[in-house]
């Protein structure tokens, strides 16, 4: 991929490295700057601050993927597929965006408060996430619970997959970054999820979905 040519993209490339590489504290403005070869006070123009470009790097990162959940959501296919069909998505979206687990990881680990930017976006989809669940309980497919901690369920496991990149590489020398090797998580991920989550009397429940429905998160339009 070509460098952007224009100063605000060139700035947020090089603040999405440095961030995920040193995290909010240990990047400067004149470090970005320098990287990025604009004037040190481009970043305050474009961005108004240093905060202001961190919360616009996460915003780059999780707002996509928000919408892009969204979506899914409201395909017309039965909750298990559509389940299926978000954690395809967001292996694919962590893909398309290899800085995204380390960011995220340096932020949780910060101890500062949860940055608006990621908390809005997550506060946001989780109702709409949730409501998949309450659909397929209503209809027999999914089995009881509370849909709240079965959708936390169902993002833990891609989510975990990803942030957890350096421990699971070398302890199970597998290289989430590696486009086969994170396609084969989702595969398996999905599976399981679509396996804990199903009815016990459901069709398909410990299955993975029928060849009608496979695979779900093509039917859905993930890219």
């Amino acid at each position: 991929m070509s460098a952007p040519t224009d100063t605000p993209n060139r700035i947020l490339e090089v603040a999405r490295e440095f961030f995920a590489q040193r995290g909010y504290a240990g990047t400067t403005v004149r470090d970005i700057a320098v990287a990025a070869e604009a004037n040190l006070a481009a970043v305050g123009y474009h961005f108004g601050s240093k905060q202001g470009l961190y919360e616009e790097v996460l915003r780059s990162q999780v707002a996509p993927l928000g919408r892009r959940l969204a979506q899914v959501c409201r395909a017309k296919m039965p909750p298990l597929d559509r389940i299926e069909a978000i954690v395809h998505a967001v292996f694919e979206h962590i893909r398309m965006r290899p800085q995204m687990p380390a960011i995220i990881a340096r932020e949780l680990a910060s101890g500062r408060e949860i940055n608006a930017a990621m908390a809005g976006t997550f506060r946001e989809i989780l109702p709409v996430l949730t409501g998949v669940i309450v659909e397929g309980q209503k209809d027999g497919s999914i089995r009881a619970g509370d849909p709240t901690l079965l959708t936390l369920s169902v993002m833990s496991q891609p989510i975990y997959f990803n942030l957890a990149r350096p421990v699971i590489a070398a302890v199970a020398g597998l290289e989430v970054g590696d486009p086969e090797t994170a396609e084969r998580m989702a595969v398996h991920a999905a599976a399981v999820i679509r396996a804990g989550l199903a009815a016990p009397c459901a069709p398909g429940a410990g299955t993975a979905a029928p060849a009608a429905h496979a695979p779900a998160h093509r039917k859905a339009g993930a890219r």
